[in-house]
């Protein structure tokens, strides 16, 4: 299993959080890169240096180009028992 920082798992799950609580997120799903600035200034106090570079150490999403692509193991770790806190825990 995973363990991730709580900045981690909070740029992780704005890939949930773009979609809708009732749509949620998919492998495949694109989130622009500019989207996770926006989260990072609108959370302030904490510290995001290295957590999206963790991110995709750990193939929870991918970079391209611009955007970066949530992958099966990053929908994993939010919706499966095969991850680390599921969404619907909160």
């Amino acid at each position: 299993m995973i363990l991730l920082t709580k900045t981690e798992e909070i740029l992780l799950v704005q890939f949930h959080e773009m979609k809708g609580e009732r749509v949620g997120a998919r492998p495949g799903d694109k989130v622009p890169a500019s989207y996770f600035r926006k989260t990072e200034e609108d959370t302030k106090g904490l510290e995001f240096e290295g957590a999206m570079d963790t991110l995709i150490a750990h193939n929870l999403v991918k970079k391209d180009g611009d955007d970066y692509v949530l992958t099966q193991e990053g929908y994993d770790y939010m919706y499966t028992r095969e991850g680390g806190r599921r969404i619907d825990e909160g």
